[in-house]
């Protein structure tokens, strides 16, 4: 190895896996939930995410462990569509339960933003539009220990409703907008107040994807593991994604 002024260089260490043994070993840990947690990257490809890569799958577990996600338990979820980046989703009880847990929590309202029948902006609480009305955007406040102001946040449903491609709501969205701006605000405002505890997790809400927490098909349950519900995918050496990258994107 050449030297510059007598020094060595050394190599640069890479924060990603350095051998193929390594990703096959099972990371395990115990969830905030207190459950004892196994993952491996067979398990996370074959019931979590069979389009995850190895490499995708292996960032995936040591996010769970990383933030005490128990994804057998829905309380996070891999999602990945064609060539897209695949998302690491938080369930909305799971990051609730995560910033409520913290000693400070105080409590929190959240409701919808309106324009009423006098032409009015109006900030209320629920989820009640009534006709005549028009909804605008969500807020939520959330009560913080030895705060004088609640923190608080209010989102445009504007530029929060996801859409597909052909601009139409998607999923929920469509049906009950004022549901989901309300939940929007609520993790936001959650995520600002605790950001120790919940920071850097989204929901499936917030995200650009069609996923219906109260359906079965784009995550795992225990069931799917019993039963062997999706099967593994084989993946094509000329798939194999850089780790390093990876890192950089996540």
């Amino acid at each position: 190895m050449r030297t510059t002024n007598g020094v060595t260089p050394t190599k640069q260490t890479s924060l990603a896996p350095q051998a193929s043994t390594e990703m096959e070993s099972p990371i395990e840990f115990v969830a905030a939930n207190g459950n004892k947690v196994a993952l491996s990257v067979a398990l996370t490809r074959k019931y979590f995410c069979p389009a995850a890569s190895e490499a995708e799958a292996y960032i995936f577990n040591s996010w769970c462990a990383h933030n005490n996600l128990d994804p057998w338990k829905k309380e996070a979820y891999l999602v990945k569509y064609g060539d897209q980046p695949p998302q690491m989703l938080t369930a909305k009880d799971a990051f609730t339960r995560r910033a409520q847990s913290n000693p400070r929590y105080q409590g929190q309202k959240a409701g919808v933003v309106i324009i009423n029948r006098k032409g009015e902006i109006e900030n209320r609480l629920g989820e009640l539009v009534l006709e005549g009305e028009e909804l605008v955007g969500g807020w939520a406040d959330v009560y913080v220990k030895d705060y004088i102001e609640p923190i608080s946040a209010v989102l445009s449903l504007k530029e929060r409703m996801q859409v597909t491609r052909d601009g139409k709501p998607m999923a929920k969205w469509a049906t009950s907008p004022a549901l989901m701006i309300r939940k929007c605000a609520l993790v936001a405002a959650l995520r600002e107040a605790f950001p120790s505890d919940v920071g850097g997790m989204y929901t499936a809400d917030e995200m650009p994807i069609d996923l219906d927490e109260d359906t079965a098909a784009t995550k795992a349950t225990m069931q799917n593991a019993v039963d062997g519900v999706f099967k593994p995918v084989e993946q094509d050496e000329s798939e194999a994604q850089d780790v390093d990258s990876l890192f950089e994107e996540v």
